[in-house]
């Protein structure tokens, strides 16, 4: 306590400016850093409301989060922030800087966990003149996965798939009552109307990890899921995984600089043929689609580029069923036989543990490696899991008709992390950009509503009528699968009847369906620059980095 109060009266001396003596930011810093009160009082404040996952804090590494958590801007860039204080009774509950709840006269505030389909659909159509607004993710960019395939081998370059989120909802950069704070959120406390946030452990700011809360009137989560690996050992290891752009840029890396050491003198040909073998688990459109690519990288642009060992380089597509297994009978056969032809080979195997050069089978077979992607489905994450807060089967949040967390306020959850709980009758949706998509529109739809009514405040739409419930309808499928050919079905469900197409014309389909479906004209732009400059002078092979 003493060494506490000495810091503080070396504070005010000089002015109370932290940074104005390294030996007075020393002692302020091993103060908070070494306060016995600090997990105590989480673990307090854990018993008596519904504050969830903070008293774990010290022990989880929020990197491995992956896809979707959260994080912000420094707090000294902050107008309305205040800086972490300890007080000076171990009992008492620490003080978080960050957002205040909202006053009388004063916009509600929305607080959206997530930069993904369905946050960004959200944050699109969101009325900013009823709400104020602020996106906490640890990405401040939206990814249009289904073209993220395309970026693995230059048909597309990375900023044809990435639209900023200030682009998308452009008053958070311009409103001063609107934010986007850079960060991973660690907890959610439903009786407070608060979220816990904490910054990356790599941002360089002098006191890490730097934590903040925000005060929230309405919450929306849409946090994302993460990879489904099956507690297989050694995938996060040694496999990549194709949900994110950084995921892209490190395949496209590893796949390049496999073919060009291949080539070095000195390399065995057991070696070689190793190096140059790529193999994708999962036979879902992500895999599919990524081994189309893969096939017509390989017999454009390696045969031209890399003649010296363009016999050796190999891809096998390894699934535990079928491949697509969601489209139609006829459309899985097509696929089949043209990824076939163009030398896709396709193995039925269960993945049993992976080494740093090889995978095990469950029949006990080694299939050796150079490159393995990962493309499986995907689960909750770690933070979902965490949260205090009714599951679907699955393990996702749980939500009702109207996309509400039922038994808390104001909490509302959709996209890959949320599912319909048993008792609403529904099942759980897949997870799939259009379901998140819908969902978005959906929910952005009814809080415009809501707040036209004034119930946008904390606890004040009670009475107020949410209106027709969400019903989702399948708008069908489309995947490519190389040399110019993709798979069209319509079907409502995997047991419908429907119009169902493969080929040439369904590329064109496939092209266009997502060319008019990218955010902005920028990107439109992008992607079709990009699509006629691979066609004419072919993919870009550079190693950057």
């Amino acid at each position: 306590m003493a060494l506490a109060r000495v810091a503080r009266s070396g504070l005010r001396r000089s002015g109370g400016a932290i940074g104005s003596s390294i030996s007075e930011r020393d002692i302020f810093c091993e103060r908070v850093s070494n306060h016995k009160s600090f997990l105590p009082s989480l673990e307090k404040i854990n018993s008596h409301g519904n504050l969830t996952y903070l008293s774990t804090i010290k022990r989880v590494n929020y990197m491995s989060f992956g896809s979707r958590e959260i994080s912000t801007t420094p707090h000294y860039r902050i107008p309305s922030a205040e800086r972490l204080v300890e007080s000076e009774s171990e009992y008492d509950e620490p003080r978080y800087p960050g957002l205040e709840a909202t006053k009388p006269g004063e916009k509600p505030r929305v607080v959206v966990l997530g930069t993904g389909w369905a946050a960004c659909r959200f944050l699109k159509g969101l009325d900013t003149r009823i709400y104020d607004v602020v996106c906490i993710s640890p990405r401040n960019h939206m990814v249009f996965t289904p073209l993220l395939a395309s970026t693995c081998v230059g048909t597309l370059e990375f900023r044809s798939v990435a639209e900023p989120v200030s682009r998308i909802q452009s008053t958070l950069a311009t409103s001063p009552s609107s934010y986007f704070y850079l960060a991973s959120c660690i907890g959610v406390d439903t009786d407070k109307h608060e979220v816990y946030c904490e910054t990356e452990s790599n941002s360089g700011l002098p006191y890490e990890p730097y934590q903040f809360k925000v005060a929230y009137d309405k919450l929306v989560i849409a946090a994302g899921a993460e990879p489904l690996t099956f507690g297989i050992k050694g995938v996060k290891e040694n496999a990549y995984f194709l949900r994110e752009v950084i995921h892209a840029q490190e395949i496209r890396k590893k796949l390049l600089l496999n073919l060009m050491l291949s080539e070095n003198p000195g390399i065995s040909e057991e070696e070689k043929k190793r190096l140059l073998h790529c193999v994708i688990i999962g036979g879902g459109p992500t895999g599919v689609e990524f081994s189309g690519e893969l096939s017509d990288f390989i017999m454009r642009d390696v045969q031209e580029r890399y003649s010296h060992v363009k016999d050796h380089i190999k891809v096998t597509l390894i699934e535990a069923n079928e491949i697509l297994s969601s489209f139609d009978v006829g459309l899985r056969q097509y696929a089949t036989n043209h990824l076939t032809k163009y030398g896709v080979h396709l193995m039925r195997g269960v993945v049993k543990e992976v080494h740093p050069k090889k995978i095990v089978l469950s029949d006990g077979s080694d299939v050796p490696y150079g490159l393995l992607v990962w493309s499986t489905g995907v689960g909750p994450s770690q933070f979902v899991k965490s949260l205090n807060l009714p599951k679907s089967p699955g393990g996702r949040i749980g939500v009702d008709e109207w996309l509400r967390v039922p038994s808390v306020e104001d909490v509302f959850a959709l996209g890959d992390c949320a599912g319909f709980l048993e008792q609403t009758g529904k099942s759980v949706l897949p997870a799939l950009a259009q379901v998140a998509e819908r969902q978005g529109k959906y929910l952005v739809e009814l809080f415009n509503s809501v707040g036209k009514q004034d119930g946008g405040k904390a606890l004040s739409a009670k009475d107020i009528s949410l209106g027709e419930p969400f019903v989702y309808k399948h708008l069908g499928s489309m995947a490519s699968i190389g040399r110019y050919k993709a798979l069209v079905d319509l079907r409502q469900s995997k047991d419908a009847k429907g119009i169902s197409h493969a080929g040439f014309v369904s590329w064109l389909i496939w092209r266009s369906a997502y060319l008019t479906r990218v955010v902005s004209w920028r990107n439109r732009f992008y992607v079709g620059v990009n699509w006629a400059t691979t066609l004419v002078f072919g993919r870009d092979n550079s190693r950057i980095g």
